[in-house]
Parts: structure tokens; C-alpha cells; sequence
């Protein structure tokens, strides 16, 4: 399955162990086990199945639809699946955050460095969110402590986006979503440190809409890019057959 299977594996199984066994009690446990001993036959029967499934594509999906579970969460006063869906979120980003390096750069060495410490921010945000599931990290200190890896996210995509705006096979239209994105996490950031809270809020929520239709569009381009065959050997084949 690829670097992309095993977060898929990880974001089950963090569902399974933090929000099943966390609803259902000890007996979500049992569950839990189920899900370990079935994953990889899931996962094995999905490589060899007659579609091309695309591990990067899905998860980019399955987190657009984990963060919009979450905003839905929040409006209707369910805490609890609120910050399980925003944990399965930052796991899923992960996926994202490392996809986000096969996207055209203009200054790949810049793309590179930034690229490296937005995965290494995504992994501190989903201990963060670990935390706050757990009930370590709530309120104000949950806010401020979440802006640093937020804003460094957000540059990461607005890097992608912009250095390589427009470049197939992603277009001008996932780019520019993902610039959108990226400011919004930016301004989530900055609306934290400057006390607004209220503010922040209200962009965060606006954040969520555009991170949910640009990884959307994200997983709509890879499950449709085909990556171009290697000719080389049938180049060289070629080159030594007899005239």
C-alpha cells in the first residue's frame, strides 16, 4: 500500500482505539481487535482489486470529509465527535501534507524546506490533538498552542500553490483553492495571537469550507493523473535490435 496505505491503517485505528472504545467502553476494545486483524486483508484485496485504487486520493477525501464532520460537529453542540473528527483530520493531513511534495514547484530546494517543516508541524498537531481528545488541552492554551504548527501548515500549502500555480496535472483551479486555504490557516494564526477570538472563529470555520473543496479537487486530480509509463527499456530494446 505504500507510505500513503499506512496512514490510511494509522487514521483506522486511531478512530478504532480513541473514539470507539472511548463511546462503547471496554467493550469497544473488541472492535478495536477486529479492525487490526481485518485492515491489511481490506487493504491487500483493495491493491489487487480491477480499479487502479489511489491510497493519496482517497485520504485526501477522507479528510475532506473528516474536517467537514467536524465543523458539522461544532454547530451542533457534539464536542466529543467534534475533537475525534479533528484528530482523524490531522492524521489524515499527514497523507496530504506529504502528497503536497509530488506538486510542480517553480524553487523545489525552498518547496523542500518548507515542505519538511509543515509534515514536521502536522505531527505536532495531531499530538496536540491527541491532547485535547484526552482532555489535557482545551480553551485558550488549546488555541494558542495549535497557531504555530497551523500558520507553518498553511505556509506549506500557500508554497506549493503559489510556486507552482497552475502546473498540470493540478490546474489553476485546485492552486488556487489552495492558496485560499493556506491564507485561511495563516489568518487563523494570526487572529489567535492577536486576541480575536471570535475572529479566529469565524475564519477558521471559513478555512474548513476551503481546505474541504480543495482537497476535494486535490483527490479528484491524483485519482485521475496517470504517471507516464517508463520507456527506457523499450527505448533500449529497440536501439539493440538487429537492422
Amino acid at each position: 500500500m505504500g507510505w500513503t496505505g499506512v496512514f490510511g491503517y494509522l487514521a483506522a485505528l486511531v478512530v478504532a482505539t480513541l473514539l470507539l472504545s472511548r463511546w462503547l467502553g471496554w467493550t469497544g476494545w473488541l472492535l478495536v481487535s477486529c479492525l487490526v486483524l481485518t485492515l491489511p486483508l481490506v487493504g491487500i484485496l483493495a491493491r489487487k482489486s480491477w480499479h487502479p485504487f489511489r491510497w493519496s486520493s482517497a485520504l485526501a477525501l477522507l479528510s475532506a470529509l473528516a474536517l467537514l464532520g467536524s465543523l458539522l460537529s461544532q454547530y451542533a453542540g457534539w464536542i466529543e465527535g467534534r475533537d475525534g473528527l479533528l484528530l482523524l483530520w490531522t492524521v489524515l493531513l499527514l497523507a496530504v501534507a506529504i502528497t503536497l511534495f509530488v506538486h510542480p514547484m517553480r524553487g523545489p530546494a525552498w518547496g523542500l524546506f518548507v515542505g519538511f517543516w509543515g509534515t514536521v508541524s502536522v505531527i505536532w498537531l495531531i499530538v496536540l490533538q491527541a491532547l485535547a481528545v484526552a482532555g489535557f488541552l482545551h480553551g485558550s492554551a488549546y488555541s494558542e498552542w495549535t497557531a504555530w504548527p497551523l500558520a507553518i501548515i498553511g505556509i506549506w500549502i500557500l508554497v506549493a500553490s503559489a510556486t507552482g500555480f497552475g502546473e498540470p496535472p493540478f490546474g489553476r483551479a485546485v492552486d488556487a483553492l489552495g492558496l485560499l486555504t493556506g491564507a485561511g490557516l495563516v489568518s487563523i494564526s494570526i487572529a489567535t495571537w492577536s486576541g480575536a477570538d471570535d475572529l479566529s472563529k469565524t475564519i477558521a470555520a471559513g478555512a474548513a469550507i476551503a481546505y474541504c473543496l480543495w482537497s476535494a479537487g486535490l483527490a479528484w486530480t491524483l485519482w485521475r493523473y496517470q504517471p507516464p509509463r517508463e520507456t527506457s527499456r523499450g527505448i533500449a530494446s529497440t536501439a539493440e535490435a538487429p537492422i
